[in-house]
């Protein structure tokens, strides 16, 4: 067992609220799309008028109709996104529906974050019950919706047999799977990891408590695409969205040996918990600051080495407010000159799975030289940073910061690094 210091991404897949495909979701980042629209479930309407949903989305497209019948939407999510990430990893024989990672299956872990599972399957079994409409659950009700559905659907897709592991740390679910899966291989007990997160929550019950909390958006401007607004002081909430994004990640010198191409290294990892409140974030930042002061630590930089923050700010006063404090205090005045955004606004927040789609968007960012911008930020709040990122921003940044933090105090925060020899 040997340990390995550098941790590097060579694949990488997404379902997101603007598609199917990293491409896509990438393109529509840059080009300010949003993917926020109105909602056409008649379940939730009422609820959420507003939601980022995948549009067109169906696992039977993509996926056997028995493995699509005996999965939830969040596991076919999942499912599509490793396929494509595995695919472009070189890591897979004929159409890329057959993993093979040339290393032992008991070396190999999934790493995956979730918040809640199949929220949505509970809800209508327990309405159907309910209501008398059936006198009984469907046999796979509980193992399509169990939190750890998605993460042992892919073991089983994929023949793997090591660690397999699901992280339901709130909003922090999936920058928990990433980090978690880093030290796993930095460890040397494992050569290669499926890491990522992958989430559906549009549930009347769930949507109904994020409502009663004052943390969902229930009312917004004319055009419904620019309801979610990270940092906006005129913004009434965040716009629940779903998704998920898979990373392949190895250790460079396996990598190397393969020739695999390379798109950044995760290069640290910090996570702590405020405790201070079970929904509200300390208001001070102070959990928050410690993350990201940890995942630098752990890469071995300072403040002054990140040159992009991708911030958690889902579009709700006391988050924004609370990051806000705690960036100001980490960064000082070197903050001025940093890139700052929030990719919310334009594929709202996919709780558990955000961690995971975010740093889809920072390793993107350091491999290409582009800057994700922040939609619909028209007024700033007070102390937001100024170099906001309004526009997408041709600018190379070696070092990258992705923070999620969610209820609980969870924080989970990742640096990514563009990759060098």
């Amino acid at each position: 067992m040997t340990r390995t210091d550098r941790i590097v991404v060579s694949g990488l897949g997404s379902v997101s609220p603007h598609g199917v495909g990293v491409s896509t979701f990438w393109d529509n980042l840059l080009a300010r799309k949003s993917g926020v629209r109105a909602t056409e479930d008649g379940v939730i309407s009422d609820i959420a008028p507003v939601v980022a949903n995948v549009p067109d989305f169906k696992g039977t497209d993509f996926l056997t109709r028995k493995m699509a019948k005996d999965t939830a939407r969040f596991s076919h999510m999942a499912l599509v996104a490793a396929a494509e990430a595995v695919r472009d990893a070189d890591l897979a024989e004929g159409e890329g529906e057959n993993w093979s990672p040339g290393t032992d299956p008991e070396r190999t872990g999934i790493f995956m974050g979730t918040s809640f599972g199949s929220i949505r399957d509970m809800d209508d079994a327990s309405t159907a019950l309910a209501k008398g409409e059936t006198s009984r659950a469907e046999p796979r009700l509980v193992s399509k919706s169990i939190p750890n559905a998605a993460g042992s659907t892919l073991a089983i897709r994929y023949g793997v047999q090591g660690p397999v592991l699901t992280y339901t740390t709130a909003c922090a679910s999936s920058a928990n799977s990433l980090g978690e899966a880093a030290m796993w291989l930095k460890s040397g007990q494992i050569d290669v990891a499926i890491a990522g997160g992958s989430d559906c929550l549009f549930s009347s019950t769930l949507l109904n408590g994020l409502k009663a909390s004052g943390a969902l958006a229930v009312q917004g401007p004319d055009d419904v695409s620019k309801w979610s607004r990270p940092f906006d002081a005129d913004r009434a909430g965040m716009v629940m969205g779903e998704g998920a994004a898979i990373l392949v990640l190895e250790p460079l010198e396996r990598a190397k040996a393969r020739g695999a191409k390379i798109y950044a290294e995760l290069a640290g990892y910090g996570t702590t918990n405020d405790s201070f409140h079970q929904i509200a974030p300390h208001p001070e930042g102070k959990g928050a600051i410690a993350a990201m002061k940890q995942a630098m630590r752990s890469a071995d930089i300072g403040p002054e080495d990140i040159e992009y923050v991708n911030a958690h700010a889902t579009s709700t006063k006391a988050g924004d407010n609370a990051e806000i404090r705690a960036l100001h205090e980490l960064f000082g005045e070197k903050l001025k000159t940093i890139p700052v955004s929030s990719i919310k606004g334009s594929i709202g927040h996919s709780l558990g799975a955000a961690g995971a789609i975010e740093s889809l968007a920072c390793v993107k960012a350091v491999e290409t030289g582009w800057l994700p911008p922040n939609l619909h930020c028209d007024n700033p709040e007070e102390g937001t940073p100024s170099n906001l990122l309004h526009e997408s921003r041709n600018q190379q940044a070696r070092y990258a910061l992705s923070n999620s933090f969610g209820f609980g105090g969870q924080n989970g925060v990742v640096v990514w690094k563009s990759y060098k020899e």
